[in-house]
């Protein structure tokens, strides 16, 4: 993927994809992470930094925050959106550019299904932990669970078959036993998963598509289409999403896995 391509989708997600439901599970996650003063903290494939930023209203106190994310889209959003002293890095999860014992909490919000080595990418969260520290991950249970999501990977099978993956891999590590196995593999202590169901919220259906079709990296594969195919997948995914929830407001239920783990 050509992230030099991407020109709009980061600030579409900040604008409907983060207050639609992000900001919800960002509190989530935040609340089994247990800030405390004095806490160094990364977020990896932070996005646009919307759990440091609720991490710094939750705990003022924290001595670093610090986002990393491969997308430099992103990460420009992200600087616009949080307050001073908070860092950004453009790097790699497989490969952190931090010295050991580096944090005290590593979190990592929907970012860990989509890593190329899963299993390497939490070693280097324990790498860059001090000992006692801990990490927090988060990551979407089965699509089933997700209608509104459910009904674009639909849409995506009825218009662009070849792109139903895409809608299919946010939810690829559903698994509360695997993510548990794989932070225990990793060097993890005291590992738990807890479940947390929450909703999609958006003002309509059009917005719901808008916000996964311009809203998500999907947008860069959908670039090599002509506009007449984005539209019909559009018009495809608001047909769905109005016979599950009408032509208004809707919340839609969405539910994530929620793993923490301590560095001996």
């Amino acid at each position: 993927m050509q992230w030099g391509k991407v020109s709009s989708f980061p600030a579409v997600y900040e604008e409907l994809c983060v207050p639609g439901f992000f900001v919800r599970f960002s509190d989530a996650l935040l609340e089994v992470a247990d800030l405390r003063p004095g806490d160094r903290l990364l977020d990896v494939a932070t996005g646009t930094g919307i759990v440091l930023r609720r991490a710094r209203e939750r705990e003022p106190g924290l001595e670093r925050t610090t986002g990393l994310d491969l997308n430099p889209g992103m990460l420009a959003v992200a600087r616009e959106a949080s307050p001073q002293g908070t860092e950004f890095v453009e790097g790699d999860a497989m490969s952190l550019p931090f010295a050991d014992g580096s944090f005290d909490l590593v979190t990592c919000q929907q970012g860990l299904q989509f890593f190329p080595d899963r299993g390497l990418g939490l070693r280097e969260f324990h790498r860059v932990l001090a000992s006692g520290g801990r990490t927090v991950v988060a990551s979407w249970a089965e699509i089933e669970t997700a209608p509104g999501y459910a009904a674009i990977a639909d849409a995506m099978l009825e218009q662009l078959p070849n792109l139903v993956g895409a809608a299919r891999n946010p939810f690829a590590l559903h698994d509360p036993d695997e993510l548990r196995t794989l932070l225990e593999s990793a060097g993890f202590e005291e590992v738990s998963v807890e479940r947390v169901e929450d909703e999609a919220r958006f003002a309509s259906p059009a917005e719901f598509t808008r916000s996964y079709v311009d809203g998500s990296a999907v947008s860069v594969s959908l670039e090599d289409f002509p506009e007449t195919t984005r539209a019909a997948l559009r018009a495809e995914i608001v047909e769905r999403v109005t016979l599950l929830a009408g032509d208004g407001p809707h919340a839609l239920p969405l539910v994530t896995n929620i793993a923490r783990g301590r560095k001996a």
